[in-house]
């Protein structure tokens, strides 16, 4: 028999948040759509919208048998809760490895997501995740000459410094990096906050 675990509010918007990394890296497409609520949205680097929309383009990569794969390690995030409604922020690092022809390049991006969640019916689920940009950067995966020379095409200044390799692996595989990208110690993420404390202390109606 399993035992049934009860958890505290914090554990389990926690839980949640790693569900939704583990969930995304195995393809579970199903359970990944449990992690927001049916009016969720989601705003990437590649991606605005519904959460719904979002959960079927990573599909269909998948079914495309695209050369990229990707792991999000995910921190432990610092949670504020409002009755029935919370707001996390936390650091996540993704490792995205990258084909391009005969070499293979790691890119690590530096983020954070800031969500933010509401309780219904006793079970915690996201509303709005945003990803704030911090930094980046492109590995070789094996001493290669060609690194250096496909090195010499990155635009480097096509794209801001918090998302300057990302923009170009995205850019390669045939994605648009979408507009109004949150980055770190900006305007926008002072909008954001702002936008995030607003919400938190409103009531929720639901």
């Amino acid at each position: 028999m399993v035992k049934e675990i009860f958890l505290s509010d914090r554990e389990a918007i926690g839980d949640l948040i790693n569900r939704w990394a583990y969930f995304r890296d195995r393809g579970m497409w199903d359970q990944l759509r449990s992690t927001f609520w049916e009016e969720g949205t989601i705003s990437l680097s590649w991606f605005d919208g519904p959460f719904e929309q979002f959960v079927d383009a990573c599909r269909k990569m998948n079914e495309q048998g695209e050369s990229t794969l990707s792991k999000h390690f995910v921190g432990t995030p610092f949670v504020r809760i409002n009755d029935c409604r919370a707001v996390s922020e936390v650091n996540v690092m993704i490792s995205i490895r990258i084909d391009r022809g005969n070499i293979d390049m790691d890119m690590t991006s530096y983020i954070r997501f800031y969500d933010l969640l509401e309780k219904r019916n006793g079970s915690w689920r996201i509303v709005r995740r945003t990803a704030i940009y911090e930094k980046d950067r492109v590995d070789s995966v094996q001493p290669s000459f060609l690194f250096w020379f496909v090195s010499l095409f990155i635009n480097a200044r096509k794209y801001p410094k918090p998302y300057r390799y990302l923009g170009y692996s995205m850019e390669k595989g045939g994605y648009k990096i979408v507009k109004n990208i949150v980055e770190d110690n900006s305007e926008g993420l002072k909008l954001l906050y702002r936008a995030g404390d607003a919400w938190l202390l409103t009531k929720n109606v639901k």
